[in-house]
């Protein structure tokens, strides 16, 4: 039975500030550099023998302190399929105002994922955020079906993508709570079944 570990990076700026953070990034607070260290100690105590990051700074940026608290030599790769969900010109903006402007499309975003086209502000679709994170996810562990991975990287991309893999129709990949900054989610995959192990953890932040 293989693990599969999925961090989401720590607290940026933008996200203190309540911006949209798709594919545009901000520094991490120092905080969040202090939590991904603790993340980093918590996970030693698995068998995580890979690590696979998204590119974007603020994800990169916690792989690394990860990587560097594991008490171990553990390999740090990117893939640029684990780049978070675009949001074309809503990049940047305030979220409380764009759920007043645009609220049947916040909606959708939020809560039916299944009616959600942002197509009108070039945004990217969940079906094509699913499609790069599903083959990222499936093609590294079919690659190392011996080792455990943890995964670094955004909580829509990973919501969504973990929640197909797991077998939840588009309609239901937002029915879980949101993940949290510098949490822990594994799921456990035999062959072609994945199933949630346990979902965004956080109880070594405290």
């Amino acid at each position: 039975m293989q693990r599969l570990y999925f961090v989401r990076h720590g607290q940026t700026e933008l996200n203190l500030g309540k911006r949209v953070q798709g594919a545009i990034d901000s520094p991490l607070l120092d905080q969040s550099r202090v939590e991904a260290k603790k993340t980093g100690t918590f996970l030693a105590e698995t068998n995580i023998q890979h690590i696979i990051s998204s590119p974007q700074l603020r994800a990169w940026e916690t792989a690394q302190h990860i990587q560097d608290h594991l008490g171990r030599e553990v390999i740090l790769e990117v893939d640029d399929r684990l780049k978070e969900m675009g949001y074309g010109e809503w990049e940047g903006l305030f979220i409380p105002e764009l759920a007043q402007t645009h609220p049947e499309l916040f909606h959708h975003l939020r809560q039916e994922p299944h009616l959600y086209d942002p197509a009108s502000f070039g945004g990217e679709s969940y079906q094509d955020l699913i499609q790069r994170g599903s083959e990222c996810i499936i093609e590294h562990a079919e690659a190392h079906p011996e080792m455990d991975l943890l995964f670094v990287g955004h909580s829509i991309h990973f919501m969504s993508t973990l929640l197909t893999l797991t077998g939840h129709p588009l309609k239901d990949i937002r029915s879980y709570p949101p993940l949290g900054n510098t949490s822990v989610t594994c799921l456990q995959r035999d062959g072609n079944t994945f199933t949630i192990d346990f979902w965004n953890h956080v109880d070594h932040l405290k």
